[in-house]
C-alpha cells in the first residue's frame, strides 16, 4: 500500500460499534500508539461503547457521536472530522459509510481492508489476507494497523481500565447490597443483546447459581443491560439461592468496575465475556451457534465450553430452528467442571511464573 511522506502528526480512527468488537481492537489502537508516539490520536465511537475507551492510554482524543443515526448525523460526523484537518484516517469497520466518512472529512492519508466496494474511497486500501479471516478477530484490526506501519504487533494484550469514579461507586453499591463482607463474587451474564440462540437455557444459570452459591460458598452476582432484563429475571426467580440481580442498574462503566471486582465470569458469547477477559478475570464462555475460533475470549485467564460434534453448530443463526442442541446439551456439571479446570489451570501457570521468577532471582544472586 501507498504510505504518507511524512510522519503524521494527526490521525482518525472511527471506531467498532459494539462492546466486544470495541474491546476486540485495543491492541491495534496500541500498535499504532507505539509506533506514533508523538502523534495527536482522536477516536470516534458511538455513545454505547464510549466507556471502554474513556481510559484508554493510547488515544489523545475521544469523539462519541453516532454519524449512523440520520443523515444530518452523518454530515456532522464530516465537519467535525474536516475541522480536525487529519494527515490520516483509519476506518476500522468494514463498512462502505466508514471510508465514505474519511473521504468527505478531507483526510489525506485514507487507510482501511478494501472490502464492501469502498477501495475507490481508500487511497491507503489494504486488502484482506487469510490468515485475516482463520485467526481470532484481535488479528483483522491488528494486522491492518500492521501493514499501515509496516512494523509487526508484538503485544496483543487487550486495554482496558475502570475509571476511579466507578470504582467509587461500585464500592458503595457492594455495601449497600451487602457484597462487601470479604466472600467470594462470581457474575453470571445469561443474556445476549443479539441473538437467544446464543443463551445457555436460564433454568441452567438458576441451577448453576445454586450450585456455586452452595457448594463454593460465593455471593452470585447477576448481570446483563436492560434489554436483557426478561431472562436475568427468569433466572433469579428460579434459583433458590440469593443472587444479587443488578440487570438494567449499572452503567457500561460501573460494569466494567463490578466484573473487575469478580472471582470469576461466566457468560454467553456477549460484550460481558470480552470484558472479562480484557480485565483479567477468570472468564468462561458458553458457546452454541457463534464462530468460536475467531471470536473466544482472548486472554490466558479464560476458555470456552462447547458441544462438540454436532453437525449443525456453529451455524450463526439468531433464532434455533430446531431443538437448540448446541446449548441444551451442554449441563450444569460441564460448566462447574470447566470453572474447575480454569482456576487450575491459573493457579498452575502462576505457580510455574512464580518458580522462573525465583530462578532468575538466585541466577542474578549468583551472577
Amino acid at each position: 500500500m501507498k504510505k504518507p511522506d511524512t510522519t503524521p502528526g494527526r490521525i482518525f480512527v472511527k471506531g467498532l460499534n459494539w462492546v466486544g468488537d470495541a474491546i476486540i481492537s485495543t491492541p491495534a489502537l496500541a500498535h499504532l500508539r507505539r509506533t506514533h508516539p508523538n502523534a495527536v490520536i482522536t477516536l470516534m465511537v458511538r455513545p454505547w461503547v464510549a466507556p471502554i475507551f474513556a481510559n484508554n492510554p493510547d488515544i489523545n482524543d475521544l469523539w462519541i457521536h453516532d454519524e449512523a443515526e440520520s443523515t444530518k448525523a452523518f454530515m456532522k460526523a464530516v465537519g467535525m472530522v474536516r475541522k480536525g484537518r487529519f494527515d490520516v484516517g483509519i476506518a476500522l469497520p468494514n463498512s462502505y459509510r466508514s471510508a465514505l466518512l474519511l473521504k468527505m472529512g478531507g483526510c489525506k492519508w485514507r487507510i482501511g481492508y478494501d472490502i464492501a466496494g469502498r477501495g475507490m474511497l481508500l487511497n491507503g486500501a489494504i486488502a484482506v489476507k487469510p490468515n485475516n479471516l482463520r485467526l481470532h478477530q484481535v488479528f483483522y484490526y491488528l494486522g491492518l494497523i500492521e501493514e499501515f506501519c509496516g512494523q509487526p504487533g508484538n503485544d496483543n494484550r487487550l486495554v482496558l481500565t475502570p475509571g476511579d469514579i466507578e470504582r467509587e461507586e461500585i464500592a458503595a453499591l457492594m455495601r449497600q447490597r451487602g457484597l462487601d463482607r470479604g466472600r467470594p463474587m462470581i457474575g453470571l451474564a445469561p443474556g445476549s443483546i443479539n441473538s437467544d440462540a446464543k443463551r445457555w437455557p436460564a433454568e441452567r444459570f438458576a441451577e448453576l447459581a445454586d450450585r456455586l452459591a452452595g457448594e463454593q460458598g460465593t455471593e452470585i452476582v447477576l448481570l446483563g443491560g436492560t434489554p436483557e432484563m426478561a431472562v436475568l429475571e427468569q433466572v433469579a426467580a428460579n434459583a433458590k439461592a440469593k443472587v444479587h440481580n443488578l440487570c438494567g442498574e449499572l452503567s457500561l462503566g460501573q460494569a466494567i468496575a463490578m466484573i473487575d471486582r469478580l472471582a470469576a465470569l461466566i457468560c454467553n458469547d456477549s460484550g460481558a465475556m470480552h470484558i472479562g477477559a480484557a480485565l483479567g478475570v477468570p472468564t468462561l464462555g458458553i458457546f452454541g451457534p457463534t464462530e468460536w475460533d475467531c471470536t473466544y475470549p482472548f486472554s490466558r485467564r479464560a476458555k470456552i465450553i462447547r458441544k462438540e460434534g454436532l453437525d449443525c453448530a456453529p451455524c450463526m443463526l439468531r433464532e434455533c430452528p430446531i431443538d437448540h442442541r448446541c446449548m441444551t446439551q451442554i449441563s450444569v456439571d460441564d460448566v462447574i467442571g470447566s470453572l474447575k479446570a480454569l482456576f487450575r489451570e491459573i493457579r498452575k501457570a502462576a505457580a510455574e511464573a512464580d518458580a522462573r521468577s525465583r530462578k532468575a532471582a538466585q541466577a542474578d544472586a549468583d551472577y
